[in-house]
């Protein structure tokens, strides 16, 4: 593709963007303050740091490889033909529930305190999202560099006149269940994913993807924790919270929100075509879906919208918009694990092949993994059945669909550059 490249801060602002600080704050955050109050803070630097461990690794990879598909493209070099597959496989299922997580919880709490009909807010945020992707990247990129600024100052702006109020003491306290407010916690930086996929849009990316990666989920967390410090002076209903002690500056704080999952969204809506993409080159989708048109795989593009937007919809309408965040958040935090445990595992099977000089590559990648299984196991412990069954039929549905294309022939390693 010769379209015009991604520069720093423009990579910097989809990445950002797509994470949605505020947006996650407002969803993940709401929930984990209810659970967790003021020990939330703590779980957020918690979970920041465990989350960065699997960002580090993602910045060793990222100076390996500058192609599309991210996740999906170190698999596949480095582990298996079929591991990258059903890598891929799940980054789609992640990038989906992530994407949706923002979108339906975003206009979840919109509605419910503005009591707007919630059909035809979702039905315009997803219509103006698919403007923009079909727009285009530089449209897109715009509209992040605009909105990502506007989350920070959402955040800090709150958060300073949270601290400035007349208050108590801070007073930790610790819940019955910490882990499953650190799971929450570790729902808003995972959303760093979206910015690897796409690296081949973005100059020198073996340089930048990697550090992009570490920066947003640093600041995105450490950010989020300065929030819910200030917030649990004050109780644990976060929203009100900010309604009553930052009343004047609600509309703008709501405006944040919105936009922020309406950008998570799109941001993992490029991501996921940037993945078909990749997977369609090396023959794991249909040909088709890899023909490019306007200097953009465009194609991808489309189909992405398309499946994210229909499904998205009907779940709103269907389901209802809380429970389609719930059900949505639990099935990112399992698929980003999974797809987080592809990496540390091609991280450390390339580290083997220079023992000596890669021992910490090794540490790291052993470490992360450790670390991320025993989240997995926990997490699928405190997951509703119905989270379990829907995330484990499609690690089913892919390892099926990877049986179907070794039977029909199909082989994409012979395309490595």
């Amino acid at each position: 593709m010769s379209r015009k490249k991604l520069s720093v801060f423009e990579a910097f602002s989809l990445s950002f963007g797509g994470q949605a600080p505020f947006t996650s704050i407002i969803t993940f955050g709401t929930i984990g303050l209810q659970l967790g109050g003021s020990f939330l803070t703590i779980a957020t630097i918690i979970g920041t740091i465990l989350v960065l461990l699997n960002g580090i690794v993602i910045y060793r990879l990222s100076l390996r490889y500058s192609q599309h598909g991210g996740y999906f493209t170190y698999a596949f070099y480095s582990l298996t033909e079929r591991l990258g597959l059903v890598t891929g496989w799940l980054f789609l299922l992640y990038a989906f529930t992530y994407g949706g997580t923002l979108l339906a919880g975003s206009i979840y709490i919109i509605t419910t305190y503005l009591k707007i009909n919630a059909d035809l807010i979702a039905f315009l945020v997803l219509l103006f999202s698919a403007f923009l992707v079909i727009r285009g990247l530089d449209v897109s990129v715009k509209y992040a560099e605009f909105i990502s600024i506007a989350e920070i100052v959402a955040i800090i702006i709150s958060s300073v006149v949270l601290l400035l109020e007349t208050k108590p003491s801070f007073n930790l306290t610790i819940p019955a269940n910490p882990f499953l407010v650190i799971l929450y916690a570790i729902g808003m930086p995972i959303g760093y994913g979206n910015l690897n996929p796409m690296s081949e849009d973005i100059k020198n990316a073996k340089k930048i993807v990697g550090i992009i990666t570490v920066i947003v989920i640093l600041l995105g967390g450490l950010l989020s924790a300065l929030l819910f410090y200030a917030s649990a002076l004050y109780g644990t209903d976060l929203i009100e919270i900010l309604l009553d002690k930052a009343g004047f500056i609600f509309p703008y704080l709501i405006f944040s929100a919105l936009n922020g999952g309406i950008l998570g969204g799109i941001a993992y809506i490029i991501a996921m075509s940037r993945i078909v993409y990749a997977m369609s080159l090396k023959n794991f989708m249909p040909s088709i879906i890899s023909s490019l048109k306007y200097n953009r795989p465009y194609n991808a593009e489309v189909i992405s919208l398309i499946i994210y937007t229909v499904i998205l919809f009907l779940l709103t309408h269907f389901v209802g918009l809380y429970t389609t965040f719930l059900v949505l958040g639990g099935l990112t935090v399992l698929s980003y694990l999974i797809i987080s445990l592809s990496a540390n595992l091609s991280l450390f099977r390339i580290a083997l092949k220079k023992l000596r000089k890669r021992k910490m590559e090794i540490t790291l990648a052993v470490f992360s993994t450790i670390l991320s299984l025993i989240i997995l196991v926990y997490s699928i412990q405190e997951n509703t059945p119905i989270i379990n069954y829907i995330f484990f039929a499609w690690i089913i549905a892919g390892f099926i669909y990877a049986e179907v294309l070794e039977i029909a022939g199909n082989n994409g390693k012979n395309d490595e550059d």
